[in-house]
């Protein structure tokens, strides 16, 4: 970190508040945006681990609100897929060459850039008869991908939670918490992997404060932003970002 320029400070600085501010207004999606853009000035694994102890902390608040709306029978049901799919990724992230990571999370974030886009205005639906069948399998791919590239484990449980139609503060809600569950389990995970050192409490302290203005600015902003077109913007962010990794 002591090796970046001023610009690159500031741009990673912004893309903290973007990143929490879009956690604070949709409850997921900020990991999606934190993990590859911050990947363009710092290194992967770093990035990595910083933003899930970031993403954790920031889950606190909405937790201690609306703990009583946690739908803990949807947690049940999905978590032990979710924890099979986090130990796969675990694996994956501790074999894979860091090159080749890097570049495979390029070509990730275009595919998840391109879906979101696929998506924006026409979510997917799933056929009623499908619903826990697809709840096993998005869980599964959701603590994979949560725990490998530290993103898309958000959207792939909304796929499954908007097939359920949950009451809009329960369905946020229960989604927070899932992805709490997981976080917690990719920092014991990371910590075995040893990707925990001085940098990242370093990087964790100095995005604190950017986290919790982010969050505070997705609260204000819930609801007052056309969330498709938002969305869309965010996508072809990514789509570009994730062609700057692949050259990085």
């Amino acid at each position: 970190m002591e090796s970046l320029s001023v610009i690159e400070l500031v741009f990673a600085a912004f893309v903290v508040v973007l990143a929490y501010a879009v956690r604070g207004s949709a409850g997921f999606g900020g990991q999606a945006i934190a993990l590859p853009l911050l990947a363009l000035v710092l290194p992967f694994q770093l990035v990595l681990s910083a933003i899930v102890l970031l993403t954790v902390l920031s889950a606190v608040g909405h937790l201690r609100r609306d703990w009583a709306k946690i739908d803990w029978q949807e947690i049940r049901m999905l978590l032990p897929y979710s924890v099979a799919g986090v130990i796969a990724g675990l694996y994956l992230l501790e074999w894979l060459d860091i090159r080749i990571l890097t570049r495979a999370f390029g070509v990730f974030v275009m595919l998840y850039a391109c879906f979101a886009l696929a998506t924006a205005s026409r979510p997917l639906r799933i056929p009623a008869r499908a619903v826990y069948p697809a709840g096993a399998v998005l869980s599964t791919l959701a603590g994979a991908t949560g725990a490998t590239f530290g993103a898309a484990a958000g959207p792939l449980y909304v796929i499954y939670f908007s097939a359920r139609r949950l009451e809009k503060d329960v369905f946020r809600v229960t989604i927070t918490a899932i992805l709490t569950v997981q976080g917690l389990l990719r920092i014991a995970g990371y910590a075995r992997l040893g990707f925990f050192d001085h940098r990242t409490l370093l990087l964790f302290a100095a995005g604190l404060p950017l986290m919790i203005a982010g969050s505070a600015l997705g609260q204000w902003l819930a609801g007052r932003l056309d969330q498709r077109w938002f969305n869309a913007g965010i996508s072809a962010l990514l789509l570009l970002c994730g062609a700057a990794l692949l050259l990085k």
